[in-house]
């Protein structure tokens, strides 16, 4: 499932999303990811599966957002 990443996130004015030259250093700014999340089997087992979903660190813009101020 490749999902074309968003303009901007949901913040007015956001210092990240004007920017072009810092890539989002979780999902290599592709605007997805896919973290690890734990499943239970029947027999109350816990694993760990991958999950594809939008990348909650730069709201699938595909670029970096720190919580750092800007330099």
């Amino acid at each position: 499932m490749d999902t074309p990443t968003r303009e901007c996130c949901a913040l007015t004015d956001c210092p990240w999303c004007g920017r072009t030259d810092l890539v989002c250093h979780y999902c290599d700014g592709r605007g997805r990811w896919s973290p690890e999340r734990p499943v239970t089997d029947g027999n109350g087992m816990i694993t760990w599966a991958r999950a594809e979903e939008q990348c909650r660190m730069c709201a699938g813009t595909g670029k970096e957002h720190r919580h750092l101020p800007l330099d």
